[in-house]
């Protein structure tokens, strides 16, 4: 494997990492101004996206993955009529999908409502939350459609047009959300509650706007494809053998995706009725600083297992196609160093630093609260990026069997832990179930993958001490900024946004330092760490 074929692999994960890294940023800082504007009603926006999450994964199924797995194999072999069935296959799957899922949620809204709130609950909010779910279903309708695309030009590893994309529909749900909520609740005096139904209406025209930037980019790659195709003189494959090639590679990619976000189905399902003892008001409060504030932090650092799982299986795929195993197993651990080498440290952040950054960003409100939440979903922001990296390095690797039982596995583990710990150690005990059931899966995954493919670890664990060195050298700064006056009292949001930016700068010179001295990034990356910033910019 070149050097060069190296740094197309991991530039390609990066650039998609740094697509989703930018449209989860654009997120973040929409929260503060939002949450403002719902005025308490921000929980019905976190619940509904619970939710939402579920049935995307259940409407698309598994198609996109699918779709980005078949594109490669076959361009890889040149049959571009095989390239153009299979998108226009996936759309229509899609569609039809996307419509009857959106149909169930407008019939059934009202029926779910009333069975995830506690009892107690008032009538009032039941209704709010069924009209939540009830926009929310045009969102079911077009973002199917939407995935097709990007798994198209996913096989296609145009990762350039993945990330922009991304950026793309989080930009114009960001200005839709703020503008359309803005305008009802402070010019037209609209309770909180319009805030909360403009920012779930964003989302399904967000996805129309996407649509249409990847209908303009058609004009050049689809027909540059459709010329190769006329020129193709061998047939495609039959239509109805792909849509059966396409639902058989879709359908594990689904089960993966429902038992991976097993932490999300039993939270959305059983958090505010498990809370035994708590006050509804407080247990939907609870609910929404894990699952909105605390997930929208976390989410920073889990952009590498979107990114990575998005560029790594058209990689993935070619390398298993050609038998070329070694070139295979040099992709599975320059992905593993990759990952571990950002997404560790800024976990252990949101850990050491998790009551300054969540007071800036939500202020002295439940403070207390968001500080023991945001702590402990630093683990879960950890385990929640590489698991489901492992899941899709096992997909693209034929072992689909095997990854079902073993998230499903990890769901049992979070089944049997989520209620004793709800019962002992209260609200944390959602986030530390969904930890071990991360766990339980890494561990699994990555024992397979080893045994059947001879991958060795030995690697990844020198590099894991060198990542624990300069974890340690990195808060050795930290304690060193507290004792020249920087000690982050959170008594001033501005006083704290400069603190925490010159511990960020800090911290991360003594990382890069530490790691440099070892010469640990530059054989992660394979190249020099200014080369990185370039390719990504140039990219």
């Amino acid at each position: 494997m070149t050097e060069q074929k190296k740094q197309s692999l991991i530039a390609g994960a990066l650039t998609s990492s740094a697509g989703v890294f930018l449209s989860k940023l654009l997120g973040l800082f929409y929260v503060v101004p939002f949450v403002a504007m719902a005025q308490g009603n921000d929980a019905f926006y976190s619940k509904a996206y619970s939710l939402y999450d579920i049935l995307l994964n259940i409407c698309t199924a598994g198609i996109p993955f699918a779709v980005a797995t078949l594109v490669a194999k076959y361009y890889e072999r040149k049959d571009y009529k095989t390239v153009l069935l299979v998108r226009k296959l996936s759309m229509g799957l899609l569609m039809t999908t996307g419509l009857v899922m959106a149909v169930l949620l407008l019939l059934f809204a009202g029926n779910y409502a009333v069975f995830t709130f506690a009892e107690g609950a008032s009538e009032e909010n039941i209704q709010k939350f069924t009209n939540v779910l009830r926009i929310l279903s045009l969102s079911l309708f077009l973002v199917p459609f939407l995935s097709s695309y990007r798994g198209f030009y996913q096989g296609l590893k145009e990762m350039k047009a993945y990330a922009v994309s991304q950026v793309l529909e989080q930009f114009a749900r960001v200005g839709l959300l703020l503008g359309l909520g803005a305008f009802c609740v402070y010019l037209l005096s609209l309770d909180g509650i319009w805030a909360v139904y403009m920012a779930i209406l964003a989302t399904g025209l967000s996805a129309l706007i996407t649509i249409f930037y990847f209908k303009k980019l058609d004009r050049k790659e689809y027909r540059e494809l459709v010329r190769l195709a006329r020129r193709q003189s061998t047939d495609g494959k039959d239509r109805a053998d792909l849509l059966r090639e396409l639902i058989v590679f879709g359908i594990p990619f689904l089960v993966v995706a429902l038992l991976g976000n097993s932490m999300t189905i039993v939270n959305s399902t059983f958090f505010e009725r498990t809370l035994a003892g708590v006050d509804p008001a407080l247990a939907t409060k609870l609910n929404g600083i894990i699952h909105l504030q605390c997930n929208k932090l976390t989410s920073i650092p889990q952009v590498m297992a979107i990114g990575f799982s998005a560029g790594l299986v058209p990689y993935i795929t070619v390398s298993y196609e050609k038998r070329d195993f070694r070139e295979l197993r040099k992709n599975i651990l320059d992905c593993l160093d990759t990952v571990c080498y950002i997404a560790i440290p800024l976990c252990f952040c949101l850990l050491v630093l998790a009551r300054p950054i969540y007071f800036l960003m939500y202020g002295e409100a439940d403070l207390d609260y968001g500080t023991v939440a945001l702590a402990f979903s630093s683990f879960l922001a950890l385990t929640g990026t590489i698991s489901p990296i492992c899941s899709n390095l096992m997909l693209s690797l034929r072992l689909r069997k095997t990854v079902i039982v073993f998230l499903g596995c990890s769901f049992l583990v979070k089944l049997v832990s989520f209620f004793p710990l709800m019962h002992w150690t209260g609200y944390t005990g959602a986030i530390t179930s969904s930890v071990l059931s991360g766990m339980a899966m890494i561990a699994l995954a990555l024992w397979f993958i080893a045994r059947s493919f001879k991958v060795s670890y030995r690697r990844l664990f020198r590099h894991l001490i060198v990542i624990g060195l300069a974890l340690i050298s990195t808060y050795g700064s930290f304690v060193l900024l507290r004792w020249v006056g920087m000690d982050l009292a959170c008594t001033s949001k501005i006083v704290t946004f400069f603190e925490l930016a010159v511990h960020g700068l800090v911290g991360c010179f003594a990382y890069v330092l530490t790691t440099s001295f070892f010469q640990l990034p530059q054989r992660i990356f394979h190249m020099k760490l200014g080369q990185i910033g370039r390719r990504l910019i140039r990219r």
